[in-house]
């Protein structure tokens, strides 16, 4: 049987080469943290990335329970051990059997450890599974009891002030009240033992905080390492693509993802897009009277605030989304946007509007700059279910081509400022449509199954992504099968075909 293995900080401090912390005083002089403390730039290193991965210890004066231990096993069982560990009653041991008797020769932790390897635990310990107790069996006195504390780096235990006062991570707090158990000097046996329970209660209290930090849907690694709430992430339903063309822009190295959900995963970029298009010489180039246009008013309206506003309105109120952008502040006189639709030959002229503006911003910042996108439906069963892709914008539900400022865009959102909040709000795509022949390795299908897609950045990130994309990894399975499979395709293809618009 396989026996989880418990941690061996002995091990830990001897390779790392880690310090130990004596101090509960945090400063040794204004400005300067104690060189000895549970902030010393001697233990922990000076630079912010030491401050991250560098730990420290602490030298606990008696041996307790390691917390898995105490915390799992012991107190979950109960039992003589427990008692006789707290100092609640006095033992004798016959034949491998804990006995209480009131003028017994054990008592206490310090007793308890000296005698462990003497106890057969199946006699002290009931239990309807005789396999929980194989860790408190087979694994070695050193490991079951503690005699040292790791602290963790300063950055997950920050400390600071606030309103005058300073205040210190609740990890803080439990490092200094342990720190200051040590220094307890006792004259009787029953404070002996009060002192040594609340060393072992420290420990387990900080076990409990640790695991609750990293271990629940809100905690550290949820967090940072599992995307919930990652920067450039986000969350959507899938759906069936529509093919309308000959040349549909959704296939299996191109997912189709909504402009909302573009806005959030690659908002910076959005942001500096969004400068160039609202900025005077832009807005006077597309402008059809240029006098109109003034350089101190454009300034003034579009700044970086009325920019990030536009963005939080485009997100937060879909109603607003045809919003008119104007060329003064009494919103008297629109920014014209003159287009052709390459469908109709005819020429566009219209107020200029968010939607333009966010959906130009989008392309430019995805499509025409060849990002990616790494999209994964949990559970990942393997390495197919999660993908890179490159970006089609979807916009509004219905599209036509145009062609503006010598660009053609062959999907360009179909726009009408005079439409009610309503209409508008419902206008527009809220689903990722991506190759059907994905859904067998993500194991998903279009009954409401969501999936989360995070925007990559960095040029050698979409370099990589890329490569991994087209990889024989990632396009071919180990028997030779392609790994997109033809499943529904062709019913989805039959209904696109037949289907009344």
């Amino acid at each position: 049987m396989r026996i989880v293995g418990l941690y061996d900080i002995d091990q830990d401090i001897k390779v790392n080469n880690l310090k130990e912390v004596t101090s509960a005083v945090m400063f040794s002089a204004p400005n300067q943290y104690n060189p000895n403390g549970l902030f010393s730039e001697e233990i922990f290193g000076q630079t912010e990335e030491e401050q991250k991965y560098r730990c420290g210890y602490i030298k606990l004066p008696i041996h307790v329970f390691n917390p898995n231990v105490a915390k799992n096993i012991i107190i979950r069982s109960g039992g003589i051990i427990r008692k006789l560990a707290y100092g609640e009653i006095r033992c004798n041991l016959v034949d491998g059997k804990l006995i209480e008797a009131e003028d017994g020769k054990y008592c206490g932790f310090r007793d308890l450890y000296n005698i462990w390897d003497e106890i057969d635990i199946r006699k002290n310990l009931n239990t309807r599974n005789d396999a929980s107790l194989d860790i408190l069996i087979k694994s070695p006195k050193r490991l079951l009891f503690v005699d040292k504390l790791l602290v963790l780096p300063p950055a997950f235990r920050p400390s600071g002030m606030k309103n005058g006062k300073q205040v210190k991570s609740e990890l803080n707090t439990i490092y200094i009240k342990i720190i200051g158990l040590k220094s307890v000097t006792s004259h009787t046996t029953a404070s002996v033992h009060k002192v040594d329970n609340q060393i072992q209660d420290a420990l387990i209290e900080l076990y409990t905080y640790i695991n609750k930090f990293v271990g629940t849907k809100n905690g550290y690694f949820q967090k940072n390492l599992l995307a919930k709430n990652t920067v450039g992430t986000v969350r959507n339903v899938i759906s069936a693509p529509s093919y309308k063309s000959n040349t549909p822009e959704v296939g299996i190295f191109r997912t189709g993802y909504p402009l909302w959900t573009i806005v959030s995963g690659f908002q910076p970029f959005i942001k500096f897009e969004l400068k160039q298009l609202l900025s005077y010489d832009y807005i006077s180039s597309i402008h059809p009277n240029p006098d109109e246009v003034d350089r101190t008013m454009i300034e003034n309206i579009y700044d970086d605030k009325m920019i990030s506003d536009l963005i939080q309105i485009f997100m937060r109120n879909p109603g607003s989304r045809f919003r008119i952008l104007y060329l003064d502040p009494d919103n008297k006189k629109p920014i014209i946007f003159n287009a052709l639709n390459l469908k109709t030959n005819e020429t566009i002229s219209r107020p200029l509007t968010l939607t333009d503006v966010i959906y130009i911003a989008s392309y430019r910042s995805t499509v025409v700059a060849d990002r990616h996108m790494y999209t994964v439906r949990y559970p990942i069963g393997h390495h197919l279910g999660a993908f890179f892709s490159k970006i089609h914008v979807l916009s509004t539900n219905t599209t036509i081509p145009v062609q503006f400022q010598n660009e053609v865009y062959r999907t360009y959102p179909l726009v009408n400022p005079e439409a009610s909040h309503m209409a508008v709000s419902k206008s527009f795509v809220d689903v990722i449509n991506m190759a059907n022949s994905r859904l067998e390795n993500i194991g998903g299908d279009y009954d409401g199954d969501t999936v989360k897609s995070t925007g990559i950045w960095s040029d050698e990130a979409n370099a990589q992504a890329e490569k991994l994309m087209y990889s024989k990894a990632y396009c071919v399975k180990p028997n030779m099968d392609a790994a997109f499979p033809i499943a529904i395709e062709c019913l989805n293809g039959l209904y696109g075909l037949t289907k009344m618009e």
